[in-house]
């Protein structure tokens, strides 16, 4: 099960690659983060656990701001 949840966020990565809109790249990006978050945390792997908590708040952070753009971008146009 742990080695699954390491292919899966490989696969994420993998995928965002393939992705074309933005928006979707990051949820991926975002979505591959976590994975490796858990996967760190479950093999007490400090180095996974530090740069995936940062990618992590940094996709999170990336999608609120672009969600809001596009909300943005709706209400005047």
């Amino acid at each position: 099960m742990i080695d699954g949840l390491g292919f899966f966020a490989g696969a994420c990565l993998i995928g965002s690659m393939l992705l074309r809109n933005i928006y979707a790249v990051k949820i991926l990006l975002t979505v591959a983060a976590l994975s490796f978050l858990a996967y760190g945390i479950i093999l007490h792997l400090s180095p996974i656990i530090v740069i995936n908590s940062i990618l992590t708040a940094s996709g999170i952070y990336e999608l609120i701001r672009l969600s809001r753009k596009k909300k943005e971008a709706a209400s005047t146009g």
